[in-house]
């Protein structure tokens, strides 16, 4: 008597057990790519809050001791002191009235992204700054 060999055919092939191991290799590289995209986004965006956070600093500073003590005794540019060394400040300070009360104040903040670019963030207000107002006691590093 011969004896029948009988398949299952229960199982998977070779072939269909490599074509699903390519897709999930692929949609895990798809996956991990989206990722990486959404993290660089996430400290993007900490930059420019950062950046915005500072800026209103400076000019906060500048409003508080006066633009034209400002511009007269500086400072104009700076760095900011750790965690924040890798922004930096830039400040215009323009006189726009005769009188010598309204000036432009344009502030920039810069910093490098990880590519090592340079983003720039910059804000621009005016001022109202009469003499009557003595803010002569008022240094930078005092605000």
């Amino acid at each position: 008597m011969r004896r029948k060999r009988r398949q299952s055919g229960c199982g998977f092939t070779l072939v269909e057990v490599l074509a699903a191991g390519m897709i999930l290799a692929l949609a895990a590289a798809a996956l991990s790519l989206g990722v990486r995209q959404s993290l660089r986004s996430l400290q993007t965006a900490r930059d420019y809050q950062q950046a915005a956070e500072l800026l209103d600093r400076v000019m906060t500073k500048i409003d508080l001791i006066g633009p034209g003590n400002v511009s007269a005794e500086g400072p104009l540019a700076g760095q900011f002191d750790p965690p924040r060394e890798r922004f930096e400040w830039e400040s215009q300070i323009e006189l726009l009235a005769t009188e010598g009360w309204l000036y432009e104040v344009t502030v920039r903040i810069a910093w490098p992204n990880p590519a090592g670019q340079k983003q720039v963030v910059e804000a621009q207000t005016l001022l109202f700054d009469p003499p009557s107002q003595d803010k002569s006691g008022l240094s930078w590093e005092d605000v």
